[in-house]
C-alpha cells in the first residue's frame, strides 16, 4: 500500500469517528435523530466549505466542528416549541459487557437512570457534561467549543456534576462522599 493511500485511509476513519462523535452531541442535545443527522451535514459542509475552518486533518478540525455542531443544535433548539426526550436505543452503541445478568440488568438500568437525570439538566449543565464526560476533550478544547475561559469550564463542570449528583441523590442513589 503507497503512504498516499494509508494517509488517506487514516484521514478517512480518523474523520468518520469524529463524524460518529458530532451526531452522538447533536443527538443528545436535540433528542432527536433527523435533526441531529441536519445538524452534522450542514457543520461538514461549512467545514468543508469555509474559508477559516481547519483542515479535516488538522487536530483543531475537531473541536471547531463540535462548536458548530453545538451553535446549530441551539438554534434548532430555540426555534423549537419543546426539547424532546432521547431514547435510550439511539445513543447506546453497545450491551453490557457483564456475563452475569443480574449484573447486566443493573448496569442497563443505571445507565437508562444517568441519560434520565442528565435530560433533566438544564442545556448549559447538559453540555459541558457531554463535552468532557461523553467526548473527553480537555477544558482548553472545551473552552474553545462553548466560548468561555478555562476557569468557567472547570466551574460549570463542577455545577452540572453537582445538580446531576443531587437528581441521582432524589432518585434514590448513594453516592458515596457527602450528601
Amino acid at each position: 500500500m503507497t503512504k498516499i493511500k494509508e494517509y488517506t485511509m487514516q484521514v478517512s476513519d480518523e474523520f468518520e469517528e469524529c463524524r460518529k462523535q458530532a451526531f452522538a452531541l447533536a443527538l443528545r442535545l436535540l433528542g432527536n435523530k433527523d435533526d441531529a443527522l441536519e445538524v452534522v451535514q450542514a457543520s461538514i459542509e461549512k467545514g468543508i466549505n469555509h474559508a477559516n475552518a481547519p483542515a479535516l486533518d488538522h487536530p483543531e478540525f475537531k473541536p471547531w466542528l463540535f462548536t458548530v455542531v453545538r451553535n446549530k443544535s441551539i438554534d434548532i433548539l430555540r426555534h423549537q416549541t419543546r426539547v424532546r426526550k432521547v431514547e435510550h436505543e439511539d445513543y447506546h452503541s453497545s450491551a453490557p459487557t457483564s456475563t452475569e445478568p443480574d449484573k447486566s440488568l443493573q448496569q442497563m438500568q443505571l445507565k437508562e437512570t444517568l441519560e434520565q437525570a442528565i435530560n433533566q439538566l438544564n442545556m448549559q449543565q447538559k453540555e459541558i457534561i457531554l463535552l468532557r464526560d461523553y467526548h473527553n476533550f480537555s477544558y482548553a478544547e472545551i473552552a474553545r467549543i462553548l466560548g468561555i475561559a478555562n476557569g468557567s469550564v472547570m466551574s460549570r463542570l463542577h455545577r452540572a456534576r453537582m445538580a446531576l449528583r443531587e437528581i441521582l441523590v432524589k432518585k434514590g442513589f448513594s453516592l458515596g462522599g457527602a450528601q
